[in-house]
């Protein structure tokens, strides 16, 4: 199909996305270069692992789209708002541009526009994601976003701000490095985060190992190791479309995956429960363990559950299991686990039909 114009919608330049992406790489470009130093650049650094990796990937992504993990509403706002601070949009805007593209990427091909699809090489795909916005003919043919996070007060205001929440931090970083911190701190930061971004979306669609096939969806991702550390695990997205529920994206020791190092540290604190994984059934080739698209995830309607079994991690938080070690209880606990947990994943099997929320 035409990528500017389908019966579903159209994609139109915005002129709004075509002057911000514009000044934020004026910015980098000439602040960069005058007011470089190696401390901004680390600055920058642990701003953009911070950003994308526990806001975007973890926060936004696997937590709040996905409902990977379960958080109270307070450090589901927190990561949240770190998420925003990626400069890519609000926790709202980014679910339901998430939404569309899962809707899509889902369907046959001839029903996946161009703005959604990657069929027409990196320069359009990049225009599409960078200049161009998606206008529904109608919305009622679309699965709504979750009201939960779309009706919250806090998230509304992270949408409305945008990018003058780089303001204050702005000053913080002037306050504390001086000119340098902010040209890096921020400037650079979010040209990188933006191109980065749609970057690792292309490659991890077009280029890779495809070790589960979903027949009939126009997108199924690729594995693509090279990009797994600074995408956070994101580049390993053949696993996420075949298990997109799963709060891990690499599996083992051979496909690294930060961001679910993030979730196992937040886990540990106490800070998030109910962990999601994907437990391999049958890792034959070419997704030879099935696949049921008739038992979709409750809030993923239209998605597979793919080659894997979704199974929830019920962890004890850190504290807890330091006061019980120190009482003489971890014989208790481990009974109260369950005989079936194992080191590598601390899960049950649950089976397809058992998916939290």
């Amino acid at each position: 199909m035409d990528a500017s114009g389908t019966r579903w919608g159209e994609a139109r330049w915005d002129t709004g996305k075509v002057a911000r992406w514009s000044l934020l790489h004026l910015g980098a470009a000439v602040g960069g270069a005058l007011c470089f130093s190696w401390s901004a650049v680390a600055v920058s650094a642990g701003l953009l692992g911070v950003t994308l990796g526990l806001g975007v990937s973890v926060g936004i992504h696997r937590g709040l789209i996905h409902r990977a993990f379960r958080a109270s509403r307070g450090v589901e706002r927190a990561l949240g708002f770190i998420g925003t601070l990626a400069g890519l949009g609000g926790v709202i805007g980014m679910g339901r541009m998430h939404q569309l593209r899962d809707f899509h990427q889902n369907q046959p091909e001839p029903e996946c526009p161009g703005y959604f699809g990657y069929r027409e090489g990196f320069t359009r795909a990049m225009a599409h994601a960078l200049f161009r916005t998606w206008h529904v003919r109608d919305e009622r043919l679309y699965p709504a976003v979750a009201q939960d996070f779309a009706d919250d007060s806090f998230f509304r205001a992270l949408e409305r701000a945008g990018l003058w929440l780089q303001v204050p931090l702005a000053l913080v970083l002037y306050a504390v490095g001086g000119p340098s911190w902010v040209a890096w701190g921020i400037f650079v930061r979010l040209a990188l985060t933006q191109d980065g971004f749609w970057f690792v979306h292309y490659v991890s669609h077009v280029d890779g190992e495809q070790p589960h096939v979903l027949e009939g969806r126009a997108e199924q991702g690729r594995n693509v190791g090279w990009l797994a550390l600074l995408s956070m695990g994101e580049s390993w997205h053949n696993n996420h479309h075949a298990h997109p529920g799963s709060a891990r994206m690499g599996f083992g020791w051979r496909q690294p995956d930060p961001g679910w190092w993030m979730v196992r540290g937040l886990e540990a604190l106490g800070l998030v429960t109910e962990v999601k994984t994907a437990v391999a059934q049958k890792m034959n080739a070419r997704g030879s363990s099935g696949i049921n698209p008739s038992q979709p995830i409750p809030g993923h309607e239209g998605i597979p559950d793919g080659p894997f079994t979704c199974a929830v991690r019920r962890r004890v938080p850190l504290a807890g299991r330091v006061w019980r070690r120190l009482h003489g209880a971890r014989g208790a606990a481990v009974r109260a686990q369950g005989p079936s947990r194992q080191r590598h994943g601390d899960v049950p099997h649950l089976g397809n039909d058992d998916h939290p929320r």
